[in-house]
């Protein structure tokens, strides 16, 4: 029997920053179950011991390599999946054991630029955030920096001028700035870094296990979602009301016909947080619900829901376009003017902007995820006896984020609708009231005289072919 073939690994096109090197624009990127590959430079899955997700960015560090790769939001998730799978999660664990006694505020990959002392601190670096202090990690380097500093703020003003925002640490002879972090994990390491951390109680003892290999993971506390069934007949039912209803084009185009409609442009763009709702619902632990919550794939279910409603929307005016011009007999250029009335590009474009609208919202769940992530990450390799105030408070605005999510999507599934059910009364009914009431295509004055001709020689043949008889 023939095994089944191996399918080739898929090639993403990344920029690609390594770091010490200038960003290396649309690279083929290639993960493997050995490693990660491009150009002539291979980084191995087993030596990856960290990936940080930021945003437009991922961030791997390795033993002996760090690397930043740019690209599309979903095309990144998936990259970053492959790598986790393969990459050294005992590595991962032993980097934060030592600080597991601290409190992890956030951990992030980031980029930095300054000194310490006469020597420049330039590069990729994975932060660690306690309550102690900054802990820097990249290849073979390890830097710290305890708390409190002599400043700490928050600035957008940099040589790139990209927007994003930057940390700024001093202390002592060491100055820098800290790029890709998101503005949460921002704010949560300025409530720390001017603080003075309590000391350490000597009394602690090295615990044998962490808390993950002793404690149940925290259950999942879900968002108070307002998407469901009732929500998906109230925003269908509003779209509806937005129609003015023609029956004169047919008998069966009345309100029913458009409550089918709507109801299924009401599935489409609800249905990936329908579907993510339901997943959450079900999960038996916060990560659980994290994963099924997931923003940045839900962003990308989301973008290709609200194509699907301008897809099916056109699809249907296609084809009720097609009916008319089939029962009047009507030439094919009569139903392409009545059919751009609606351009698919066009209404793409409009769907895609109720979308966008829902960006910030998506933004701040996507922050709010990752810091969870972290909190819970951090929680496992604690002592079993640590506190869960972190992970609680992280838990709390996960959901808050979440909930927010929920209703930015709903509002934004709702404008759409209703603009769909605009366009039909100002542009699709009428498109088709005019078509119906063009009259069937006549023919030419040379044609019925071609046609009369044919009938009266068939006639007179027959008219001769009975006198034969008769005679």
């Amino acid at each position: 029997m023939n095994g089944i073939p191996k399918r080739d690994p898929k090639a993403y096109r990344f920029d690609v920053h390594l770091a010490g090197e200038a960003v290396r624009p649309r690279v083929s990127v290639v993960c493997t179950a050995a490693g990660i590959h491009f150009e002539d430079r291979q980084v191995p899955l087993a030596s990856v011991f960290w990936v940080s997700r930021r945003a437009g960015l991922i961030l791997v560090f390795a033993r002996r390599h760090t690397v930043a790769f740019f690209g599309d939001s979903g095309d990144l998730e998936d990259f970053a999946r492959n790598v986790e799978r393969g990459s050294d999660m005992a590595g991962r664990r032993s980097l934060l054991r030592p600080l597991a006694a601290d409190v992890v505020v956030c951990t992030a990959g980031t980029e930095i630029a300054g000194t310490i002392g006469d020597a420049p601190l330039d590069g990729l670096y994975l932060a660690v955030f306690t309550k102690r202090g900054l802990h820097l990690f990249a290849e073979e380097h390890e830097y710290t920096l305890s708390w409190p500093t002599a400043h700490a703020a928050e600035t957008t003003a940099d040589a790139r001028g990209d927007g994003r925002p930057l940390l700024e640490l001093a202390k002592g002879d060491a100055t820098f700035e800290m790029r890709y972090l998101f503005p949460e994990e921002i704010r949560a390491v300025l409530q720390v870094a001017g603080t003075v951390p309590a000391p350490p109680d000597a009394a602690d003892a090295l615990e044998m296990f962490d808390k993950g290999e002793v404690a149940r993971p925290p259950r999942a506390r879900l968002p108070d979602f307002s998407v469901g069934a009732d929500t998906l007949q109230r925003v269908c039912g509003a779209a509806v009301d937005r129609v003015r209803i023609d029956r004169s084009i047919g008998e069966s185009f009345d309100r029913r016909y458009f409550e089918r409609h709507f109801r299924t442009l009401g599935e489409i763009a609800l249905g990936p947080l329908l579907v993510r709702r339901s997943a959450a619902l079900e999960a038996d632990s916060v990560a659980g619900a994290v994963q099924a919550m997931d923003a940045e794939q839900l962003r990308q279910d989301a973008g290709a829901a609200f194509r699907g409603v301008a897809e099916e929307v056109v699809r249907v005016y296609s084809a009720e376009v097609e009916a008319v011009v089939r029962t009047k007999r009507l030439g094919r250029d009569k139903g392409e003017k009545a059919l751009a009335a609606v351009e698919e590009p066009a209404l793409r474009e409009a769907m895609s902007k109720h979308i966008d609208a829902v960006k910030p919202a998506f933004d701040a769940a996507l922050a709010r995820q990752q810091l969870l992530l972290q909190q819970l990450h951090a929680r496992d390799l604690a002592p079993p006896e640590a506190e869960e105030a972190s992970v609680e408070e992280a838990i709390r605005a996960w959901t808050d984020e979440v909930t927010k999510l929920d209703r930015a999507y709903v509002s934004a599934a709702a404008a759409a609708l209703l603009e769909t059910g605009s366009l039909w009364s100002d542009r699709m009914i009428p498109g088709l009231r005019a078509l119906a009431a063009l009259r069937a295509r006549r023919l030419s004055k040379r044609g019925r005289w071609a046609i009369l001709a044919v009938v009266a020689f068939f006639v007179g043949a027959a008219l001769a072919w009975l006198a034969r008889d008769l005679i």
